[in-house]
């Protein structure tokens, strides 16, 4: 049994590839058979680890429910939303996928989701998580896990240079231009005290301790003026040779953590989220710690918050929703699933699992959970659905930056064309 519902999820997944004779060879669609078992088609995106975890739980909710047989499809990341579009245009939606936050929105309000409310048992998962799977008050959505975005710093750097890791209590951007400059000054030839970047969760941040946030009635929240100085001071941290020049620094964002600076063990710190620790302890072979974000003088907000790392959903159109819901459900709530996928799609938000598992889960993720308690009464709200067209813009905030740090635009002139190209694309 477990071998051939093995060699059914191969053949949804060589399908997804477009290998057409798999598909006619493999045969079925997800649905009720005439002996009232039920096919479920699952996508997902990922690297190779996350899929093999994945697949382990699946198999444990099939043992757990013998009568639902999973089809799964994955890809990465740069092709999964063109494989999952192309999929619900032809009317043939997985009846669960995973979906992000830029996206929920947009495909919620085209009725492609389906309600969860009833489905899923939420009893027991946070509810401000919870609020970020829902769109003008339906539950579209179930969240993964939770990521914080935070600095994150490699302490045999550190301690090779002979500098303190900062008071991360009190720290300021310019304190965190200072260390990084003392860093690439003491840590060697080929060191580099952080890497810049232009995450949307960086601007969040630094946003919010401006009392602004991202997006505000379906458009940009962020003032001009506040994208400026956000793009200044990656400029700053350039000129000061406290991160890479603009060519290594394009270079570097676009890298997997495993090949950041920290993650090879040529620079001191790095911005990420906090379901990455493990990636980067791995790959670098050193302990790297968790720091809070960098704060403005005299801000009310640290600007931290919890994200929903991922969701899923079920179609609008599945005939199966009822075992979607199913699969759902034990994805977030069963202590096994828990146990197998650990923090990959965020940390566990069902407090029962994250009691039950927590002692054993790998130590960065112990460590992930450990700052989070720390810095918990600082975070802000998570966020709610973005507004339609918000996956287009970390790389158009990416794309203003680079050509900032290149020096063809200056910091206003790159805030003010962002604002307009990225009012004009949302909504």
């Amino acid at each position: 049994m477990l071998h051939r519902k093995r060699t059914a999820r191969l053949c949804a997944a060589l399908a997804a590839t477009g290998a057409l004779a798999a598909t006619a060879a493999c045969g079925g669609d997800s649905g009720s058979g005439d002996d009232g078992k039920v096919t479920l088609k699952v996508s997902w995106w990922g690297e190779a680890s996350r899929h093999k975890i994945t697949e382990q739980a699946i198999d444990v909710f099939e043992k757990q429910n013998p009568d639902i047989t999973v089809k799964s499809s994955y890809s990465d990341w740069t092709s999964y939303y063109d494989q999952l579009t192309t999929k619900v245009a032809a009317g043939d939606a997985p009846d669960v996928f995973a979906i992000e936050i830029r996206k929920l929105g947009e495909f919620a309000r085209k009725d492609t989701l389906a309600d969860l409310k009833g489905l899923v048992n939420t009893g027991d998962l946070d509810p401000k998580l919870l609020a970020g799977g829902a769109v003008d008050g339906t539950q579209y959505a179930i969240p993964t896990g939770a990521n914080a975005w935070a600095v994150m710093a490699n302490t045999s750097v550190f301690e090779k240079a002979g500098v303190s890791l900062p008071d991360d209590a009190s720290w300021t951007w310019k304190d965190y231009e200072d260390v990084s400059t003392r860093l690439t000054k003491a840590g060697g030839s080929g060191t580099y005290g952080t890497q810049i970047n232009f995450n949307d969760a960086y601007l969040t941040a630094f946003a919010s301790q401006r009392g602004e946030s991202l997006y505000d009635n379906g458009k940009i929240g962020v003032s001009a003026g506040t994208l400026a100085d956000w793009y200044q001071l990656n400029v700053d941290m350039i000129k000061s040779k406290g991160s890479p020049d603009a060519a290594l620094s394009n270079e570097l964002d676009a890298n997997s953590i495993e090949q950041s600076l920290i993650g090879t063990n040529k620079g001191g710190m790095g911005m990420f989220w906090t379901n990455q620790l493990s990636a980067a302890n791995v790959a670098s072979g050193e302990k790297i710690e968790l720091l809070r974000m960098p704060q403005a003088p005299g801000a009310s907000s640290s600007g931290m918050f919890l994200q929903p790392a991922m969701f899923w959903a079920a179609s609008a159109h599945s005939e199966q929703r009822q075992a979607a819901g199913k699969l759902i459900d034990f994805l977030v709530n069963d202590p096994q699933a828990g146990k197998i996928l650990g923090s990959d799609r965020g940390l566990p938000m069902n407090s029962k699992v994250l009691d039950e598992i927590r002692s054993d889960l790998p130590t960065a993720d112990q460590a992930s959970l450990d700052f989070v308690d720390k810095v918990r009464d600082k975070l802000t709200d998570p966020p709610s659905a973005y507004p339609d067209g918000a996956a287009d813009i970390p790389d158009m905030l990416k794309r203003y930056g680079q050509d900032v740090i290149s020096g063809n635009k200056t910091p206003q002139d790159a805030a003010e064309g962002f604002l307009e190209e990225a009012n004009s694309t949302l909504g």
